[in-house]
């Protein structure tokens, strides 16, 4: 007798996959589909499998295991080990059983029993797997095909895994299939590819599935790990790297402001301090202004000014003194620095690329590396002088940002993303730079032209103003920052030209996909460090010089 918390679900022969879907009632959840046929012998091995390793990998990452609901072989033993008396939480067991099967096995939380109607079982397996994780919100949630041993009917199902990019781990060892498989995948005596399969169906499997082998008496941990890296769906790692990403990217918009701010409230006394002491020069005024103005007028004004032209000075080097003390701007670079290669590395993971792709991931989890990267990356930020600054909270909830990313959606996401940005920063930054290149030459101009008019005095003001404007577009940089944009924007422009010129299949292509992420990112970083480079040095320079024109008593824009 079935046991009573088993539901079993009999569609009819004009049932549909979706109104299977609509009768188990599941939300997404990751998956596994087990696959076996096997020598008997095996069992033993097979189940302390399923009990050390399956069963306890579905209960942490809340997967689904489904077979196909036999009361025999891996469907059994996986009922067994999910049921055992000394086991702990149970996964959800899903069974998709053939019309043939009286007796389901008994442990499963599951089972569709399909009508007799439906020729091709593994067919409908496999389409109820991909609904089970299909995702309307996000990107559909991981599978993985475990398979011991085999034969025709697991080489069916294996195909259409294939065909879905789902990863598949064969079990060394295990006899039938899953040996053809990886003896398929062996390369020749001297290191030469492996030779050409005649089977077109066991051909299809080895050169377009992403395999991973497990020798059935091999080190459980070595199994935990491998399943874990593959189904795992969990986002603590990820939502805490967007949450440094953004405390770090809302901390560096604060300092770019307070900086800039500073830089401002400098120059502009500097032409403040230099209009003053114009003002005051007796022959500065014309006649009619001074004819305006009753004496004792013109007696408080020169008062002002004097007092005005003590004050500017030192209000000046009290801001030279704070910009070199506080350091706003250096703050601002490492803190901009941080937060994009935390980013980098953020993406790097969504695509599975590089350091985080399957491949690289069995010993290590990704989860791992991506945690080692954010400490590397903030033990770096923390020994800088960015340790004395406040760094706010900032918590944003975007499950959007917490998936795995397909190469379109990368496409779409960083690099269009990137491209629109820089295309936005270069029209602003060539305006500004014609514009302010533009006001030095009138300023420029006026300065001569206030010579020839006698007016000797006042060409003082029109240099401190070109001087400013100068000073302005070499601390933020703007030329060589407008280089550096372009030559990134070029850059992305190429890859992405690139990845739209590749047929279907190639797109498909682990190694395309690594090189499409390693190219975008490397370009990426490249523009960073030339403007942190850049940037640094001149506010090195710029520090150098505001502290020479605040001990000589002169505003800076006079000094430039």
């Amino acid at each position: 007798m079935p046991s009573p918390d088993k539901r079993l679900i009999e569609p009819s022969p004009t049932d549909t996959i979706d109104s299977i879907i609509a009768q188990i009632k599941s939300e997404p959840r990751p998956l596994i589909i087990l696959l076996g046929d096997y020598d008997v012998s095996l069992d033993p091995m097979v189940k302390s499998l399923c009990t050390r390793a399956i069963v306890p990998a579905a209960v942490s990452s809340g997967a689904v295991i489904v077979d196909n609901g036999a009361n025999s072989g891996c469907s059994a033993l996986i009922g067994q080990a999910a049921r055992g008396e000394d086991q702990g939480p149970a996964p959800v067991l899903v069974g998709i059983a053939t019309h043939s099967v009286a007796e389901p096995e008994p442990n499963h939380t599951m089972i569709v029993r399909l009508p007799a109607g439906w020729p091709d079982p593994m067919k409908a397996l496999v389409q109820i797997a991909g609904e089970l994780v299909k995702d309307e919100t996000a990107v559909d949630r991981p599978v993985l095909t475990v398979l011991f041993g085999g034969g025709e009917t697991e080489k069916e199902a294996l195909v259409r895994c294939a065909r879905r990019k789902w990863p598949i781990l064969v079990v060394r060892e295990s006899g039938g299939l899953a040996d053809e498989i990886l003896k398929g995948m062996e390369p020749g005596a001297d290191g030469t590819a492996p030779a050409q399969v005649a089977d077109p169906d066991l051909r299809e499997i080895i050169e377009t599935a992403d395999i991973y082998k497990f020798l059935i008496s091999g080190n459980v941990d070595d199994l935990n790990r491998i399943l874990l890296a593959r189904i795992d769906s969990r986002v603590d790692t990820l939502a805490d790297a967007w949450n440094r990403y953004d405390v770090l990217d809302q901390a560096a918009i604060r300092k770019q402001v307070s900086f800039k701010n500073l830089q401002r409230a400098i120059l502009g006394l500097g032409l403040i301090a230099t209009l003053l002491a114009i003002a005051r020069s007796g022959s500065a005024l014309p006649l009619w202004i001074k004819q305006l103005f009753p004496a004792h007028f013109a007696s408080a004004f020169q008062t002002l000014t004097h007092v005005l032209i003590v004050l500017t000075p030192i209000t000046i080097s009290i801001l030279v003194a704070a910009n070199s003390r506080f350091r706003q701007g250096n703050k601002w670079i490492l803190l901009r620095a941080s937060s994009d290669a935390i980013k980098g590395e953020i993406f790097r993971y969504r695509m599975r690329a590089g350091a985080y792709s399957n491949q690289q991931c069995l010993q290590v989890s990704r989860e791992s590396k991506l945690a080692a990267k954010l400490a590397d990356i903030s033990s770096a930020l923390v020994q800088s002088e960015v340790n004395q600054a406040n760094v706010p909270a900032v918590v944003e909830t975007d499950p959007k940002r917490l998936t795995f990313l397909s190469p379109d959606d990368y496409l779409n996401d960083r690099i269009n993303d990137q491209i629109s940005y820089f295309v936005r920063k270069t029209a602003s930054l060539s305006k500004r730079l014609q514009t302010v290149q533009l006001w030095i030459y009138i300023v420029g101009g006026a300065g001569t032209a206030l010579a020839a008019f006698h007016g000797d005095v006042w060409v003082a003001l029109t240099t401190a103003v070109a001087a400013t404007l100068a000073t302005r577009l070499e601390t933020d940089q703007v030329e060589h920052t407008l280089i550096q944009y372009n030559q990134a924007l070029t850059g992305l422009r190429n890859i992405a030209s690139w990845w739209k010129a590749l047929s279907q299949w190639e797109k498909a292509r682990r190694r395309n996909i690594d090189l499409l992420v390693e190219q975008t990112e490397t370009t990426l970083e490249g523009e960073l460090a030339g403007w942190v480079q850049q940037m640094q040095s001149a506010l090195d320079k710029l520090t150098d010089k505001e502290q020479a024109a605040a001990g000589n008593n002169k505003v800076p824009a006079t000094k430039a």
